[in-house]
This record gives C-alpha cells, structure tokens and sequence, in this order.
C-alpha cells in the first residue's frame, strides 16, 4: 500500500459534513438516512412512484434528488450517473449529508449462461474494476456488500415469486470492450453478473462506515454473446415486459430491504 494511501483514515470527518455539496446541490436536512441510489435518471422517477409525499430537491449534472416516505419511513433517491467516479463523487456527498443505508438499484450483464433477462442479480461481493475505489484503497481490499443489509434484500427477495442469483458481481469500467476474453475471464471463475458503479459503492460504505449494497436487473447476457468468433454488445428492447417486471421487483425490493434493515438496526 501506498504511504499516502495508508495514512488515511475515512472514518475523519470529511469537513464538509453538514454544508451544502457541490455536485448534487443538497443540503442539511434535504437527505434521509436511507438513500436509493440509481445510476439512470429516469429510474429516479420510477423508485419516487413508490414514495408518499415525495419532493424534489436538487437537479445539478444530472444527478436528481428527491426525498419522501416509504411505509413511514425517510427515504431519498439520488442519480449518480455512470461509471465508478462519478458515483463515487455522489456517495461521498451523500454520506456527508447523513445518508446511513445506500443501495444500488441498477441493471447488470449476466456472465452466466442460466441467469436470464429479467433475473436479479443481488451480490454480496465485487471484483473491483470500477476506476475509483483504486485510489482509496489497494487492489487486495475487498468491496462486500454490508452483511445485515444484504441480507435484508436476499429475505425480501425469498418472500416475491422472483429468479434472483447471489454471488459476486463484476463492476468494470468499458462497456464497450471488444474483446471475447474481456467477458469470459470472470464466467470461467463463477462470477454471476457485470456492471459500473456498485464496487465503488461498498469500499466507500465500508471505509465510512455506512450499510450499502446493490441489486440489479439483468438486461443482457454477454456470455450467450459472445459464442463463435464475435461479440454482440447490443441491449435488446428493455420496455419488453420480462425486463419492466424485474426492475419493478428490484425497486421494491430495495425499499422494502433497506426499511427493514434500518428498523432492525434501530431496536438493537
């Protein structure tokens, strides 16, 4: 490990606790301690469809803010955009604001055969080639969902009539790799799915101290893909109703997760 990498310690005070962030415009008390976080805008106004008396509070590069209630409980939404430093920008800002459970609701790349379009995908680790979390800490430090809120989402999850898978994800940084061996190295290691931004995610959560985890829809499957000599990097049609019922799925059941999650902490 680097000295300077070494030296720090993300449980300090950022200094910027409490005061207005620059990059999603929110201030102290606009957050609730439970945050959704999703990578796409528009999914933003799919997660406030199930909050009561929901309210915008920021719009700034993309990132839109709202805050309301779900089953009595504080809950904000946040857009982080794509790709691990953008999102990590948007963690860090919203834990300095008092966010305290953060989740990932995004969609993912299957990278195994059986997991279909429309299946979750709920980790509880991630491979870490995300492009942020590299200058926080070294390559040999894990990104493990928070085990009490992973659990949280696997338990609401059992409760639905949904596929869901649970292993570790692969959260990269080229979409548009071209490269057959780019997807198929983690298939032939078990790694079940593939996205940009929850790595980031759980080594920002656990060097700050906060719960985070992610669940994900799956929109393609790169290994079906990438049988025979090239590598199909479309993404079918996701308003086909397999791929709007899983997303529907994953936002419920973030929700629901993270609320159980925060009222158990609570009573402990």
């Amino acid at each position: 490990m680097q000295e300077w990498m070494a030296a720090i310690d993300y449980r300090d005070e950022t200094g910027l606790e409490g005061r207005k962030q620059y990059h999603i415009q929110c201030s102290a008390g606009d957050i609730a301690p439970i945050v959704i976080v999703p990578g796409d805008q528009a999914r933003v106004l799919k997660i406030v469809d199930k909050l009561a008396g929901a309210r915008k509070i920021a719009e700034n590069r993309g990132l839109i803010t709202y805050t309301g209630e779900y089953a009595g409980t504080p809950v904000s939404v946040t857009s982080t955009g794509m790709g691990g430093p953008s999102a990590a920008i948007v963690y860090e800002e919203l834990i300095n604001l008092g966010a305290r459970y953060l989740i990932r609701v995004g969609s993912v790349a299957s990278l195994q055969p059986n997991i279909k379009r429309g299946d979750l995908s709920i980790p509880y680790a991630c491979i870490r080639d995300d492009g942020a979390s590299v200058y926080y800490v070294p390559e040999n430090y894990p990104a493990v969902a928070d085990p009490f809120l992973y659990t949280a989402l696997m338990e609401e999850a059992r409760k639905r009539d949904v596929r869901f898978h649970t292993g570790i994800n692969w959260t990269h940084s080229a979409f548009y790799a071209r490269s057959q061996e780019y997807f198929r190295q983690w298939w032939r290691k078990g790694v079940i799915t593939m996205e940009m931004e929850a790595s980031a995610l759980l080594v920002i959560g656990t060097l700050r101290g906060v719960a985070t985890a992610f669940i994900g829809t799956v929109y393609e499957n790169r290994i079906l893909q990438t049988k025979g000599d090239g590598v199909d990097l479309s993404v079918k049609d996701v308003s086909e109703e397999v791929i709007k019922r899983g997303v529907e799925n994953s936002i419920e059941i973030a929700l629901q997760g993270a609320v159980n999650a925060f009222k158990a902490n609570s009573k402990r």
